[in-house]
């Protein structure tokens, strides 16, 4: 990796001029969603593009991306031009606030999650990171306008957010089906969580995932789920 770029299997992601650059999380919630009858996803606070193009990988939807920060939107649209499947991917320079293109069978977002922690001095780096210009609420009030009756809302969260993400999502009768725990080494507490939901009640299935062992070798589970975004090492 270089200060300027990420390379996977199929693609580069370029984040030199991104706020928040390519993470664990995002592989994370692009390799969990399972996007493959989606026809159409939008990508909330899509940053560089990097879940947008992942989802684009792993099914045969048309996908879009909102950024409301113009150097990030700009990278993002030259990394879906570079990409393998630029015809399915489009990007839009706008706050969700003000979003509006139809129904989407999947919303998801790696969201700003750092509702009341000290602020960075980088302002781009505040809008990407803090919940301050899009709270938990509106995004989920805004999201549950724009899914169809049959379809989900997939997030990535620090853990101890869960419930306050739940209890909007019920408020909007949006329900938990699917849960997965992230813990950073095995035998330490989750630090992050994984969390779909949709209109309709189900059993939830509940799964947990460590990334790395106690020795600090990647996990088998962590490397069957990226296997086909990370290089070789």
């Amino acid at each position: 990796m270089s200060s300027l770029s990420f390379r996977f299997r199929q693609f580069e992601i370029y984040h030199d001029r991104c706020a928040m650059k390519v993470g664990t999380d995002g592989v994370l919630l692009g390799a969990w969603i399972k996007s493959g009858e989606a026809k159409r996803i939008l990508d909330v606070g899509t940053g560089s593009g990097l879940i947008a193009i992942i989802l684009a990988q792993h099914s045969t939807a048309t996908i879009d991306g909102v950024e409301c920060d113009k150097d990030a939107a700009k990278q993002a649209k030259e990394n879906v031009i570079a990409c393998p499947w630029p015809e399915r991917v489009q990007i839009f320079e706008q706050d969700f606030k003000n979003y509006s293109n139809g129904f989407y069978d999947l919303i998801v977002s790696n969201p700003p999650y750092f509702r009341n922690s000290l602020k960075a001095p980088m302002k781009s780096r505040n809008m990407a990171k803090h919940a301050d210009t899009l709270s938990y609420e509106t995004f989920i009030e805004k999201s549950a306008q724009m899914i169809n009756p049959d379809g989900r809302l997939a997030v990535i969260l620090p853990y101890e957010s869960e419930n306050d993400f739940e209890d909007y999502c019920w408020q909007h009768k949006l329900y938990l089906n699917r849960y997965c725990e992230i813990s950073s080494i095995e035998g330490q507490s989750p630090k992050r969580i994984l969390l779909e939901f949709s209109f309709h009640h189900s059993a939830i299935e509940r799964t947990s995932l460590s990334i790395y062992t106690r020795e600090h070798k990647t996990t088998k589970e962590f490397s069957i789920l990226t296997s086909d975004l990370y290089l070789d090492k």
